[in-house]
């Protein structure tokens, strides 16, 4: 069944790319997860949805004609892992508090503000044969399984992260476990180009893991917390689907947000609907 808030829930603080200060407040709703710019004048709200995307650029941002939302992608998660496929989303400013970089904050405040069934059915990404879409050497997958999993592996050529992989067995409670507390990352020598590009400007060490030359400048929840922080990323970007997942093995390698996207839209058009 679809499943909203029984109360509102509400989240603070400043925008990882923006540095802007904003309060996200979650209401009960029952028309989809939509997103309100309440700092713009007559801003009408912005349906959750793979066609409302308008840009991947180290982040999934969403647009209408009246407004737009940056790096939903750790509030989306958050509302996916706990089953919330209902919930209006009021922001009075341009992006999601980055919190501490993970989704770990958001999920505490929705459990906090209660759960409730709405009387309708979610509908489902029925995927009966195997999917798979590739880009370089960009890769993904899915197909029909048992249980629904996550599989990502993470390469790069810096040495202290060179290869990352996991899995995750999909439940709300492996998610809170094993993913909603890895954070968001930065490599040190990114960090001035992000910048002078107007990115990152409220990222830190409060908010973000920075992989330095021969060391992380701060301590790890995990031992391979980048990837883990990939896969939170990933289910945030499926979810813009707004299908529930059945049992799926769904893998990918070396992906990214524009490539989530491009993915969760080959998924939602290879969906066998009854």
């Amino acid at each position: 069944m679809r499943k909203t808030l029984a109360s509102p829930a509400v989240v603070s603080g400043i925008g990882l790319h923006t540095g802007v200060p904003a309060t996200m407040t979650f209401k009960p709703a029952d028309n989809g997860i939509t997103f309100l710019r309440t700092d713009i004048k007559d801003a009408k709200p912005i349906q959750a949805r793979l066609d409302n995307v308008g840009s991947t650029l180290r982040g999934t941002n969403l647009k209408n004609e009246t407004a737009e939302v940056w790096t939903v992608e750790h509030a989306l998660s958050a509302l996916h892992a706990l089953g919330i496929t209902d919930a209006a989303v009021e922001m009075d400013g341009p992006e999601p508090p980055v919190t501490d970089g993970a989704s770990d904050q958001y999920v505490d405040a929705l459990q906090k503000a209660g759960l409730t069934e709405l009387d309708a059915e979610q509908p489902l990404l029925n995927i009966k044969q195997k999917i798979t879409y590739s880009c370089g050497s960009i890769s993904y997958s899915a197909e029909p399984a048992d249980k629904l999993t996550f599989t990502f592996l993470f390469l790069h050529k810096h040495p202290l992260v060179s290869r990352q992989e996991f899995t995750l067995e999909f439940t709300p409670e492996n998610y809170i476990k094993e993913i909603a507390r890895a954070r968001t990352f930065g490599f040190e020598e990114e960090l001035a180009f992000l910048k002078a590009h107007g990115l990152a400007k409220g990222g830190n060490l409060e908010n973000a893991v920075i992989v330095g030359k021969d060391k992380f400048l701060n301590e790890l929840r995990y031992r391979d917390e980048l990837v883990r922080h990939k896969i939170l990323d990933l289910v945030g970007d499926i979810s813009l689907t707004g299908r529930k997942l059945p049992p799926l093995k769904i893998t990918c390698a070396c992906g990214g947000h524009k490539h989530n996207v491009i993915f969760a839209k080959i998924l939602l058009a290879n969906s066998e609907d009854k």
